[in-house]
């Protein structure tokens, strides 16, 4: 019994929220990517959170006439 306990003793750490997490949690909410936002994102993978943002940006503010 004393093995069985102390299995469960140890802390856990929540691991990072990767791409991959998110999605299975959005998906158990209903939510899904659009296929735009999908490639919009594809894109942008390996680019640094700035770079991310800007491309988002880029493909959602208003163009000027």
């Amino acid at each position: 019994m004393k093995k069985y306990a102390a299995k469960f003793n140890k802390k856990l750490k929540p691991g990072p929220l990767t791409r991959i997490r998110a999605e299975k949690i959005s998906a158990v909410e209903g939510l899904s990517l659009t296929p735009r936002m999908k490639l919009l994102l594809d894109m942008a993978a390996g680019k640094s959170s700035e770079e991310r943002r800007e491309l988002v940006r880029a493909q959602f503010a208003k163009k000027s006439a």
